[in-house]
């Protein structure tokens, strides 16, 4: 994938890497990220999505109502850890979750041996003991393993060089971050397959465009003639040649397809990590309750999240419903319900409705106006001098920060605000945590 070639579709529920119909590679962006290149929105997106696999979300709960406890409703595509994620490119296995240790067992290795190799004992009297007469003895020999594992060490300088340029020259990070103790043997390993199949500078990323789709070229060609020459083909080799195929060749055949190869189908649960982390870096110790869930575990602790849970009952279990906000904030002047929304743009008025299903933006509007009296008659029993400065907001994406106050009539009691988040500064932000992990 070479992606100086990838252009920017717009922006939609859907965000990742689409492919057309003519084999062309697509991206959409979150909204309020139009405009951004795409080199810099996919590094952004990856490690977004890394982060967000690691939070504690839960599959009933991307297919439920937002905002209340449900189980069974229609919604998003269940994915194998209940996060609609697709990686026909294999960017997560490559980058994510390998283990670049085992695949180090690809590498030909020397061993010890039990038969006679008198033939060969020239080569070992470095290694004998001699008795008086002059006799060496040996108690064992090195030679290669009797497995066949030939001509399979160089996918292994390959998948080196591939992870350091994708992590250096893509999303700007040192290799010690995601290797840790391998990097030393992985970027050793890297500059040997460099020196023997590329040039000095060669990259996917950086670069002219014809030098990063000449390095890009080599790559196919070298990881053809590898497999080509492979006599065994071990299930780490399989494996590892299947994703490093699936990358260099923009995902699997897909010809006469179409739709997405990398990406979320809907970017909601992502928003609302992405905003929690965002809150927590200036309002952690005034959390009252959040829907912890959607919170990355560096951002979070057990503790605090049982005193979350136990807030949330006390304040919003009512009538049969557990309902769940997305963040509650408490402070010495007021409390402060926050909902946040991945909508293009601002809704602009309610669409009331008599009959029929809710509106979505309308069953919004009517959670947190429960989220705001909930918490309002709770102040009232528990802290009456809090409960006339309860005030409720909805944050969506955009381009730039602006907070603007609901003005339609009769008036919003407690009042409510749209509160447009940056979306890009707010994922940079929540990338940090990549580099944490």
């Amino acid at each position: 994938m070479l992606v100086q070639e990838v252009s920017v579709a717009g922006s939609g529920n859907q965000v990742g890497l689409s492919r057309c119909s003519d084999g062309r590679l697509e991206l959409t962006v979150p909204f309020g990220m139009e405009g951004v290149a795409a080199p810099q929105a996919i590094a952004l997106l990856y490690k977004a999505f890394v982060v967000f696999r690691s939070t504690g979300r839960l599959k009933e709960r991307l297919a439920s109502v937002d905002g209340v406890e449900s189980q069974g409703q229609d919604g998003l595509d269940d994915g194998d850890d209940g996060f609609t994620f697709c990686d026909a490119l294999g960017l997560d296995e490559l980058f994510s979750t390998i283990d670049p240790t085992r695949i180090l067992s690809l590498i030909e290795g020397r061993g010890r041996v039990s038969t006679d190799r008198h033939l060969r004992i020239d080569r070992h009297l470095h290694r004998a003991l001699f008795d008086a007469q002059g006799v060496p003895y040996l108690d064992h020999v090195t030679a290669p393993r009797r497995e066949l594992r030939y001509a399979t060490g160089d996918i292994v300088g390959l998948y080196c060089f591939v992870a350091e340029d994708f992590y250096e020259n893509l999303l700007g990070i040192a290799v010690e971050t995601p290797w840790g103790k391998f990097s030393a043997e992985g970027k050793a390993l890297s500059a040997q397959f460099r020196e023997r199949y590329l040039s000095a500078g060669a990259s996917q990323y950086k670069g002219e465009p014809d030098s990063c789709a000449h390095t890009l070229q080599t790559l196919r060609h070298t990881l053809l003639v590898i497999d080509r020459n492979t006599a065994f083909r071990s299930p780490d080799y399989r494996a590892l040649h299947d994703t490093l195929d699936r990358f260099l060749n923009a995902g699997l055949d897909t010809k006469g397809k179409d739709g997405l190869v990398w990406g979320v189908k809907d970017f909601w649960a992502v928003w609302e990590s992405v905003c929690l982390v965002r809150a927590a870096t200036d309002h952690f110790p005034q959390f009252l309750t959040c829907d912890f869930d959607h919170l990355p575990v560096a951002a979070s602790s057990p503790a605090a999240e049982a005193k979350w849970l136990a807030q949330r009952k006390a304040i919003f279990a009512r009538n049969e419903l557990a309902r769940r906000p997305d963040l509650v904030l408490l402070s010495d002047t007021g409390a402060k319900v926050i909902d946040f929304k991945f909508y293009a743009s601002a809704p602009t008025r309610r669409i009331k409705q008599t009959h029929g299903d809710v509106e979505k933006p309308e069953r919004d509007f009517l959670n947190i106006e429960s989220y705001g009296l909930l918490l309002q008659n709770h102040l009232l029993r528990t802290a009456p001098h809090l409960a006339s400065g309860v005030t409720l907001e909805l944050w969506l994406p955009g381009q730039s920060a602006s907070q603007a106050t609901w003005q339609h009539m009769p008036r919003w009691d407690p009042s409510l605000s749209i509160v447009t988040i940056p979306t890009l500064e707010a994922l940079e932000q929540y990338s940090l945590i990549y580099e944490l992990r």
